[in-house]
């Protein structure tokens, strides 16, 4: 368990200043871009984000109560210091929770999700923003991934895989966008060049974007009564009075079944 706090510091660490690059500082412009149109339209009391750095990517969110959790008490935007795949806050407590290339650097994706369900409360919603495997930035990431270096030691999971996952979940999802159709490769120049060249594909959101940001919200499930059927009276007998031939069952206490 100690080692895997260690690393999980150490990865937060690293990302955290490899967003400071010229290619990072293109990634974290692009998703607050896409994010905008998705987090300033979710209401509630409380947010939750768990981010791979240390980085506040709600700052456009009107709900009143943002705070994040991270592996480290050295961020400066560490309200909880945990591991994502035991957030220690009770079930249904949250509106909203945004999964910041958590996913990306989680241990145990699966068990990760399912924390990120039990907090949120019915009807809440789930963010997710990921690197897309299928894309420039995911074969940059086969190439480079021996190298140990951040972002590209990070295991990728595709929007389609998370759909199903979530669906499982009961969660109903209700937009996947794609943006970042950049170069992966850390030269300003490059960059401003390749995103131009881009900008197309943006606008058509094509699925070859080297992340995507699934919005989805968590189902609620009714409890519906099951009522017990009526039971028919028996037929009158003939040539006697009505109230010859009613009989008052015995009374018995009323049971509901919920499921």
């Amino acid at each position: 368990m100690s080692n895997e706090k260690s690393n999980d510091s150490q990865n937060f660490a690293d990302m955290t200043a490899w967003l400071q690059t010229p290619l990072g500082k293109n990634l974290l412009g692009t998703e607050f871009s896409l994010l905008e149109s998705m987090i300033n339209r979710r209401f509630g009391y409380h947010l939750l984000q768990l981010s791979c750095a240390d980085i506040a990517v709600y700052e456009d969110s009107p709900i009143g109560h943002k705070f994040c959790l991270s592996p480290s008490a050295k961020g400066k935007n560490s309200s909880l210091v945990a591991q994502a795949e035991a957030i220690p806050l009770t079930a249904e407590s949250v509106d909203m929770v945004v999964l910041h290339h958590a996913l990306d650097y989680s241990i145990d994706p699966h068990q990760l999700l399912r924390e990120a369900d039990r907090v949120l409360i019915a009807g809440g919603h789930l963010l997710i923003i990921g690197f897309n495997p299928f894309s420039a930035w995911g074969a940059r990431h086969k190439l480079s991934r021996r190298s140990g270096k951040s972002p590209w030691k990070s295991n990728l999971l595709s929007s389609m895989r998370l759909s199903d996952w979530l669906k499982l979940l009961d969660f109903k999802i209700e937009q996947v966008h794609y943006g970042l159709y950049s170069l992966p490769i850390n030269n300003p120049s490059l960059i401003r060049y390749s995103s131009f060249m881009g900008k197309l594909a943006q606008r058509l959101n094509w699925p070859t974007g080297g992340i995507y940001v699934i919005s989805a919200k968590k189902q609620a499930l009714p409890m519906t009564p099951i009522r017990e059927p009526w039971k028919a009276l028996p037929r009158r007998a003939k040539g006697l009075a009505l109230g010859d031939n009613v009989s008052i069952a015995p009374t018995q206490p009323h049971k509901k079944t919920l499921h």
